[in-house]
């Protein structure tokens, strides 16, 4: 994977554990392993849904070149969340799933990470539960 893959990755981490609400001391944990998660889960994909995505990160990496002369990687993080709502805004559909993709898989680390202890629960046994 190339530098600037993983470095969208971890920028995208970072910024989705900040929108999220996660305070200054476990915001950068949280960016980090949500973007772990997400370049594991790049890493898994099947061969022929790797490429395409990989190219679709780079381009989002790329696109505020046009307009801020900055990957998003190098962006602040003010100006990284405002490209993601300009993502999640777009006419274009690919921008908005991009967006949507990424956002589900880090927020399901994110809280994985948060609240993992509350959501476990016992294996069924295969009798119906009493009332």
């Amino acid at each position: 994977m190339s530098q600037h893959f993983q470095q969208a990755i971890l920028a995208l981490g970072e910024a989705i554990a900040h929108e999220r609400g996660a305070t200054d001391d476990s915001r950068g944990a949280l960016g980090v392993r949500a973007a772990e998660f997400l370049l594991k889960v790049h890493r898994q994909m099947p061969d022929y849904l790797r490429p395409p995505f990989h190219s679709l990160v780079l381009l989002f990496n790329a696109w505020p070149l046009l307009r801020r002369g900055k990957f998003f990687h190098q962006l602040s993080l003010d100006d990284r969340l405002a490209e993601l709502d300009k993502w999640r805004q777009s006419r274009l559909e690919f921008r908005r799933r991009f967006v949507e993709f990424h956002m589900s898989l880090a927020l399901f680390c994110i809280y994985s990470d948060l609240y993992g202890q509350d959501y476990q629960h016992e294996p069924a046994t295969g009798a119906p539960a009493s009332p």
